[in-house]
């Protein structure tokens, strides 16, 4: 489907109208920066009309479409990442939302309206209300967040966090569902992945050729296996995780131009791991070095107040079900797999991936716009080695 056909899409539009008992209904295409076919798939933003309970409606969706062509098909990940998706939009938060009906607690987690899935192969669809309606907005700003938005995007993570330690608590069977579903990252669940990290430590050894950072990613490398299964298997604790929280996957609300609401998006890579990750990799792929090495401690401190307060609520007691002292030492286990995972991410968006099913956004054309992409991603990766090492989250051994 390297093209949305009209027929596609009116017959899709058909199967919402009627899930939502939208009548005398048309339909306007909006736009986004672009729609395109990826390993992903498209993104397609539409504004609905017409009429439910003879009101009339204007309803702004976005499309989330799977891939039709099978050499996007081949290793089985888009499938599993659709089902993934639709399991936490129509499963996942509709029992967060019970749970906090149920407890009576505040819970200000913000979650888009889902109002139709597909889910048979090479035609899963997910729709979902388009948040941007709500002035919710990506960063643009620059490549990375500032001060004040980080601090926004962890206290979002730390709310989806605790609610899956209060799913675990509250609904056992359920939370062994979603443990069904939401999988582990390791060598078995999603090989391919695997490769692909251990291809662009690869290149990451290339670019540190010469240098005092190659012997780290060397044994990096050798072991990137067993570091990732870490994340999940030497922790204190695990539980739902986004995945790839980063920059790209949260939009802001703003006030007077300040950022008071995160909306986190992209729930096609949640899977069970420690909470420590999703917290290291957000700041590590999210912030610049300067900004780290001034405000490291404050950021994690932002986020597990949050998370202690949302238990609280939830008559949970946090020092029991996560303490201080065990997100701690999770941050030191993650820390090797933030790093593996984060190199494939900055390399990507450096520009520097032109080949394969997932290509950079950036097209770079010239050997000088190679060059200074090259230099740039040295100069992040360099940094976030530098800012683990120095807060002892990123010690690499050959044990």
């Amino acid at each position: 489907m390297s093209e949305l056909s009209e027929d596609y899409l009116q017959n899709l539009v058909n199967k919402i109208a009627n899930e939502i008992h939208l009548e005398n209904f048309n339909f306007d295409k909006q736009c986004f920066q672009s729609i395109g076919q990826n390993y992903f798939g498209l993104l397609v933003p539409l504004r609905l009309n017409g009429e439910i309970c003879n009101r009339n409606v204007n309803i702004s969706v976005v499309l989330k479409l799977a891939p039709t062509d099978e050499r996007y098909r081949v290793s089985g990940a888009i499938t599993l990442m659709f089902s993934r998706e639709i399991f936490v939009y129509t499963k996942l938060f509709k029992k967060f939302l019970d749970l906090v009906n149920k407890l009576q607690f505040p819970f200000q987690y913000v979650i888009p309206e889902c109002y139709y899935v597909c889910r048979d192969y090479c035609n899963e669809a997910v729709v979902l209300e388009n948040i941007c309606e709500k002035k919710y907005m990506p960063f643009t700003g620059s490549m990375f967040l500032n001060k004040e938005h980080i601090n926004v995007a962890l206290s979002s993570l730390a709310k989806f966090h605790a609610m899956s330690f209060i799913l675990k608590n509250n609904d056992k069977d359920f939370y062994k569902e979603a443990e069904s579903v939401c999988v582990p990252l390791n060598e078995i669940t999603n090989k391919r992945f695997i490769e692909i990290l251990l291809n662009r430590l690869d290149k990451a050894l290339i670019i540190f050729e010469n240098t005092e950072y190659k012997d780290l990613i060397q044994r990096t490398k050798n072991h990137c296996t067993r570091l990732i299964r870490a994340a999940t298997a030497s922790v204190e604790r695990v539980c739902l995780c986004h995945g790839d929280i980063w920059k790209e996957n949260v939009l802001f609300q703003y006030k007077d131009n300040i950022p008071i609401s995160a909306c986190i998006i992209d729930y096609q890579t949640t899977r069970i791991s420690s909470p420590a990750f999703d917290v290291l990799y957000l700041i590590v792929t999210s912030t610049s070095s300067d900004l780290r090495r001034q405000y490291l401690t404050q950021f994690l401190d932002t986020y597990y107040e949050t998370f202690e307060h949302t238990l609280t609520k939830a008559n949970l007691n946090p020092h029991e079900e996560y303490s201080r002292n065990m997100f701690n030492h999770d941050l030191v286990v993650v820390g090797p797999t933030c790093f593996i995972i984060a190199n494939t991410a900055i390399w990507l968006a450096s520009g520097l991936q032109n080949v394969g099913h997932v290509k950079s956004k950036i097209v770079l054309e010239t050997e000088s716009e190679i060059f200074e992409a090259k230099e740039n991603y040295k100069s992040i990766i360099k940094g976030i080695i530098d800012d683990l090492r120095s807060s002892g989250f990123l010690n690499v051994t050959d044990e």
